[in-house]
């Protein structure tokens, strides 16, 4: 308890309120860690009944569809009771090309409840009468602040749900949908925001892009890159497969997230690359170098989580690392020799 009770909203907020939240969210994330498999199996089931159920629209009435749009109701915590479960829900909606909120031709609902394991707990502590003067600060001005805190914890579970999302690829109900080029899967609150945690989009020449191509999402594979470079180009969760990279530059890179798979980097250098979250597995390194990479998740977003970058099944045989930060990494049965730095 405070020695002094708090009396105005700025301290209550400052000395009280944003001590709990932090302690709230950091629970939480330990929770949905705690519970990944789960989650992950809720999200996928979820998601695959409301495909199901957009099939029969895209039937009858030859829907395509562009997005799926997975947002958390504000509106199903319309209250906010410290003594009392509320209902939290999850929105499901499918779009066109031309997505406009409200204007979905298919939608499903699941609940949101177990992300809210540790919520009234803190409702309870953050309406504590002990620790403000009632008279001079209103639990309604106290309950403004747990949008906030809700949109926070959303934010952790689409961080999250971005390391599962693509696994609903390999279910029938997502092959049989009909999908636009472009497409799509989001997660975030129901008409405030949302992030891309998947997407299937066309390949295209990386080396020779149109003005402001998009560049996230894209598969690459087959390629035979010789004496090129990659330079300054947002590459996160592009798929690169079974590529040959031989006296190549990877320069001012985002490739958060970014996979690759059975590829092979000869003589190339890798400089000021930023990699949380990527994965290499079963690829080889002869004779490249590393200067000024890194693998530290705030590199890229002060706020998004990352996964650790992952090298699975690689070899790396002499190769360099000049100022590089790669703390965030993990190393599965690799294969190294005379690595330097």
């Amino acid at each position: 308890m405070l020695e002094n009770k708090a009396e105005n909203f700025e301290e209550y907020k400052k000395e009280r309120y944003e001590k709990l939240e932090l302690e709230f969210l950091k629970k939480s994330g330990e929770m949905l860690n705690k519970n990944f498999s789960a989650n992950r199996k809720n999200f996928i089931d979820n998601l695959r009944k409301a495909i199901s159920d957009a099939l029969k629209f895209q039937t009858d009435e030859k829907k395509i569809c562009a997005y799926i749009s997975i947002s958390f109701l504000n509106t199903s915590m319309f209250d906010f009771q410290e003594t009392e479960s509320n209902s939290s829900l999850f929105q499901i909606d499918f779009y066109n090309a031309d997505w406009f909120y409200g204007e979905s031709w298919s939608r499903s609902r699941f609940s949101a409840d177990f992300l809210l394991e540790h919520w009234q707990k803190f409702i309870f502590q953050a309406l504590d009468e002990n620790y403000f003067v009632r008279s001079k600060i209103s639990t309604v001005e106290i309950k403004s602040l747990f949008w906030e805190t809700l949109d926070k914890l959303i934010y952790i579970y689409t961080c999250q749900a971005k390391y599962f999302a693509n696994l609903i690829e390999y279910s029938d109900e997502f092959d049989e949908l009909k999908k636009a080029e472009n497409f799509y899967i989001t997660c975030g609150t129901y008409l405030d925001w949302s992030e891309r945690i998947f997407g299937i989009l066309p390949e295209i020449d990386l080396l020779n892009l149109d003005a402001n191509e998009e560049t996230t999402f894209r598969p690459v594979k087959n390629k035979i890159y010789r004496g090129k470079e990659f330079s300054d180009l947002n590459l996160r969760n592009c798929y690169f497969e079974d590529c040959l990279f031989d006296r190549f530059t990877f320069s001012d890179l985002i490739l958060a997230d970014a996979h690759f798979l059975r590829c092979r980097f000869t003589n190339s250098k890798f400089l000021n690359v930023k990699c949380p979250g990527a994965d290499f597995f079963e690829c080889s390194f002869r004779d490249c170098e590393f200067e000024n990479c890194t693998s530290e998740p705030t590199s890229v977003d002060a706020n998004e989580y990352f996964a650790n970058l992952r090298l699975y099944h690689c070899s790396l045989l002499n190769v360099n690392f000049t100022d590089c930060d790669f703390n965030n990494m993990n190393m599965l049965d690799c294969i190294e020799k005379n690595l330097e730095g």
